[in-house]
């Protein structure tokens, strides 16, 4: 059976980076614990190519570890904290933390937009399907894995990590948005706990920031992809390391389920199809193909 899908990864050139969108500095974050240079130190000795720094309704100077890590690209940006909060991510990015949430959304035209933490305690209402759709404007993307709430200290409060729930309320409603993992670091213990792969043909910041929003990564806490294909619907993908692996559908209903490193699935009519697996080395989570037609609404 021959189904045309609108996949973020087909017939991109380039090569995989690693990515953080999401990180505080204890100069401009009270909630944070260790410095910019020593952070940045840290994930340029991990191989992280960009990092970006978002710390509480301001824009951090990131001058010094540009000239410092010239083979990373470092970006702007903030998480608005004035109520639920949303990262604004970009080459150079205004104060728009001055705006009402839904001003500074309108004016985040080239910016890369993710929800934060959108769900982390359970039975408590933070962002919410309704609350998202009604800024007017929906974001880039749904933060659907928090690695600064998976660790055991927040764990043991209350928290959770992952809001895979909401990101397939969105999709299977007709909304094209797409999932990111960042360790949102705030202290050692976040570091290296969670983050995105991103396919580049070019290292830039312009490159990055066009991926992204494209759909053109992965997410993960560890587990790497080792190849995605897909040919008139017919996806199959191969992992690094074994793991359990779920396509998923519409309503998040599991479609198909196996462990392994390979994984294969024909499309038949579901309006979207995602991969996420769960192995030792940790979680992954592919972006949505949608049926052409269906499921292109911002």
């Amino acid at each position: 059976m021959s189904v045309r899908l609108a996949n973020p990864y087909r017939d991109i050139p380039g090569h995989w980076i690693r990515a953080n969108f999401h990180g505080h500095t204890k100069a401009n974050s009270p909630c944070a614990n260790v410095p910019l240079n020593q952070a940045a130190q840290m994930y340029h000795d991990i191989g992280a190519r960009i990092m970006a720094v978002t710390d509480h309704d301001v824009v951090t100077d990131l001058e010094t570890m540009k000239k410092t890590y010239p083979d990373m690209i470092f970006l702007q940006g903030f998480e608005y904290s004035r109520r639920e909060n949303l990262l604004f991510i970009g080459e150079t990015v205004p104060p728009l933390y001055e705006f009402t949430l839904e001003e500074a959304l309108e004016r985040a035209k080239g910016l890369l937009t993710i929800v934060c933490h959108p769900q982390p305690r359970k039975n408590e209402i933070y962002w919410t399907y309704e609350k998202i759709l009604a800024l007017g404007r929906l974001p880039d993307g749904i933060e659907i894995f928090n690695g600064h709430y998976g660790t055991p200290f927040m764990r043991a409060k209350g928290f959770i990590p992952q809001y895979t729930a909401l990101w397939d309320e969105f999709l299977t409603k007709g909304h094209r948005i797409w999932g990111f993992a960042n360790d949102d670091f705030h202290e050692m213990e976040d570091f290296n706990n969670a983050y995105n792969m991103v396919l580049v043909d070019n290292i830039s910041i312009q490159s990055v920031l066009q991926s992204a929003r494209n759909g053109c990564f992965y997410a993960t806490t560890g587990l790497k992809l080792n190849r995605i294909m897909e040919h008139d619907g017919h996806i199959a993908v191969t992992l690094e390391t074994s793991g359990l692996g779920r396509f998923i559908g519409p309503g998040g209903k599991i479609l198909k389920e196996s462990e392994g490193c390979q994984f294969e699935y024909q499309a038949t009519d579901e309006a979207y199809l995602r991969f996420e697996a769960n192995g030792s080395t940790g979680r992954l989570f592919l972006q949505p193909m949608f049926s052409c037609g269906v499921g292109g609404t911002r």
